[in-house]
Order: structure tokens, then C-alpha cells, then sequence
């Protein structure tokens, strides 16, 4: 084999073993344990005061409360204030004056609050997705004990939903949200004892 042979082909070996260099070193970086969850996105909500349509409070979860107060702006007046937030990154108002917010923290999370039926619609959403999946927790786990335990005809009989604090869901969201819980547990019961109860 000459010289010029022997170059064509180690050239093209070469430029392999260094691409395979380069993804075998990033096969060994990459990680081995599942990435954390990731936070719960900033949100907040604008809720008019009972009895009161000039007043509102301001309420939102989200944020860092190593990151220290949210403040609150009125972006159609010239209302603000600020909140403290809790170990779990939601925060409430004292009473504002009623109209639109932005709320931030200095480096760290901003959201335009959402209002009315808006904020409705947001918070009903809540629930259902919630509900969902509790119920399909729920569910998976009754249906999973019952079929250890060699109840294999058992039916699927959803708790009821939790109680509710704060700004709540209307009743139309309520409802949905019962569907919602009732329909993931009966699924998930289904699964389990088709999983566990074996011929």
C-alpha cells in the first residue's frame, strides 16, 4: 500500500474517531438522575373586595420567597403596595385599590394578574386540572390495594371533592372539576385492578 493510500484512508478514520470522541464525552455528561420539577409559573389574581367594587386584593403563587416581597403595580391607576410571601410561593394583598396588576420581585418572577371572568376561567382551569389528577392518584391506589387484596369485581366509588379556600371556582367550575376527579379515579381504578387481578 503507498503512501498517498494509506493518508486517504486514515483521514477519513480520523475524523470519525474524533466525532465519536466528541458524543461518547457527551454520553458520559449527561446525567443520570431525572432533572427536578420545575417550579409552578408565577401567576396572580385580582379578586374585587365583597361590598366594596373600589377595593380589591391582590393574590398570586409562583414566587421565590428567598427573593423577598412582591410589589404590586397598578397599571391603570396609581395603586401598588406589597406582599410577603410564604414558604410555599403564594402571596395575598392587603385590600388595593380595585383595577389592573403587575406584580415582581426584585430578580425574580413578574405576571400580569389576571381579573374577572378572566381570573375566573383561570381558577376554575385550576381546579379541574387538580381534581384530574388527584383522582387518577386516587384511583390507581384504591383500585391497586383492592386487587392485592383479591377483590378483583370491586366498582369504583370516587371521595368527595376537597374543600376549598380563597378565591374558589364557580359553580360551573365545581362541576367540571367533579367530572373531571370522578372520570380520572374511575380510569385509573379500572387500570389498576386490570393490572393487579391476574387469571
Amino acid at each position: 500500500m503507498n503512501r498517498r493510500t494509506r493518508i486517504t484512508l486514515f483521514t477519513p478514520l480520523m475524523a470519525c474517531s474524533l466525532a465519536l470522541g466528541a458524543t461518547a464525552t457527551g454520553w458520559a455528561a449527561t446525567p443520570r438522575t431525572a432533572p427536578a420539577a420545575a417550579p409552578a409559573a408565577a401567576a396572580c389574581f385580582v379578586e374585587l373586595k365583597a361590598g366594596d367594587a373600589t377595593k380589591a386584593i391582590v393574590s398570586g403563587e409562583g414566587f421565590d420567597k428567598a427573593k423577598g416581597k412582591v410589589f404590586l403595580d397598578q397599571t391603570d391607576g396609581g395603586g401598588g403596595g406589597t406582599a410577603t410571601v410564604g414558604d410555599d410561593g403564594k402571596f395575598t394583598s392587603g385590600e388595593v385599590p380595585a383595577g389592573k396588576y403587575k406584580v415582581f420581585q426584585n430578580s425574580g418572577a413578574t405576571a400580569t394578574c389576571l381579573g374577572g371572568q378572566e381570573a375566573q376561567d383561570a381558577i376554575n382551569q385550576q381546579l379541574i386540572t387538580k381534581e384530574r389528577q388527584r383522582g387518577a392518584k386516587e384511583g390507581f391506589t384504591d383500585g391497586k390495594a383492592l386487587a392485592q387484596a383479591g377483590t378483583c369485581n370491586a366498582e369504583p366509588k370516587p371521595p368527595a371533592n376537597q374543600n376549598l379556600q380563597g378565591l374558589v371556582p364557580d359553580s360551573e367550575g365545581k362541576k367540571q372539576a367533579k367530572e373531571a376527579h370522578d372520570q380520572a379515579y374511575n380510569s385509573a381504578f379500572d387500570a389498576a385492578i386490570k393490572r393487579y387481578c391476574t387469571d
